[in-house]
């Protein structure tokens, strides 16, 4: 009699199948990769012309914003992307980094990873090609993370601390630090979906330091994780430090902070404000609807779209309160 194989209870690891290496078929490569067919704008080109114009004024010495003017007038203005690039001179690390955009523009992993590795011949330290390549050879989720760190001390060594406190507060408009934030905010949202909850709002907290106007959003996935793990003190400081916020993360996330606080009468006045605003996001909220299995990267305000980002965004937080659900299906 044969003994029935038992089945293996050891803990799967997290992968990252959208990082998988794979090459396009012909007909993908025909579609998404044909110079003849209108392809999307960079996601980048605003990052890159502001990087070239910076190059261009650190390159002349201008004096004073008198004499700059003067000179974007005179040598940039009317220009495109293309023309004011061959305006700089040519600069290893700067030539890095334009194919780190390529690379992150790139539909095709394999022609990423060629850009991203064809960058760091020249800039070894260029942190968005280090990050393509870490995503694209890790073979788990805990490995990219363990990597992604490694990116990240590095830059901050190489940065020093000193820069690090004296741009503390507008970072992002420092343009050489954007690669180092989008590091950062990768890390966030992996180690989220490890479950290193902790951990991730450590990083969203520091990240706001640097650059409290908050250009990459991490202030809805702080709030996420402060109701996700009962901190309804953490949530009622963001709510403070961006009371103008009016899109549907924060407005639902009040609903349910309110909530988990016992003012039901101030949960049902938000419930009607954040309704008003965008009445789709309720039924992702009680399960109504599902979203799609793959996470969108961009959304209109008021629209279907931005209730699937602010499910993703606090729905974990909603989830762990089923009694919250159960209220809010109760004011449908």
């Amino acid at each position: 009699m044969k003994k029935k194989k038992r089945k293996s209870k050891r803990k799967k690891t997290p992968r990252v199948p959208s990082l998988r290496l794979k090459a396009l078929s012909p007909r993908q490569r025909k579609t998404k990769l044909d110079p003849m067919m209108k392809r999307p704008p960079s996601r980048f080109s605003g990052e890159r012309l502001n990087r070239a114009i910076a190059k261009l004024l650190n390159e002349h010495e201008l004096k004073n914003k008198n004499e700059a003017d003067r000179y974007l007038q005179q040598f940039v203005i009317g220009k495109n992307l293309d023309e004011i690039l061959s305006l700089r001179e040519y600069d290893p690390i700067e030539e890095a980094q334009s194919l780190a955009y390529k690379a992150m523009d790139s539909d095709d992993p394999l022609e990423a990873m060629k850009l991203a590795r064809d960058a760091l011949l020249l800039d070894p330290n260029c942190i968005d090609a280090l990050m393509l390549v870490a995503k694209y050879t890790s073979r788990s989720l805990p490995e990219t993370i363990e990597k992604v760190k490694q990116i990240i001390a590095k830059s901050e060594q190489a940065m020093r601390k000193e820069f690090l406190e004296e741009n503390k507060g507008h970072f992002w408009g420092v343009i050489e630090t954007r690669p180092y934030m989008r590091a950062r905010a990768f890390l966030v949202e992996a180690l989220q979906a490890v479950g290193q909850i902790g951990e991730a709002i450590r990083h969203c907290g520091e990240m706001l330091e640097l650059n409290p106007n908050d250009n990459q959003g991490m202030r809805d996935i702080l709030l996420g994780m402060y109701l996700e793990t009962g901190n309804l003190e953490g949530a009622r400081k963001l709510f403070k430090q961006y009371p103008e916020s009016l899109f549907a993360v924060f407005l639902w996330g009040h609903v349910l902070e309110r909530f988990l606080s016992g003012d039901i009468r101030a949960a049902a006045k938000a419930f009607n404000n954040a309704n008003k605003r965008n009445p789709y996001a309720v039924d992702y909220l009680t399960g109504k609807k599902r979203p799609p299995p793959q996470p969108l990267q961009y959304y209109s305000p008021g629209d279907v779209s931005e209730a699937i980002v602010c499910f993703d965004t606090i729905g974990p937080a909603w989830q762990k309160h089923p009694e919250a659900i159960e209220w809010l299906k109760s004011l449908m």
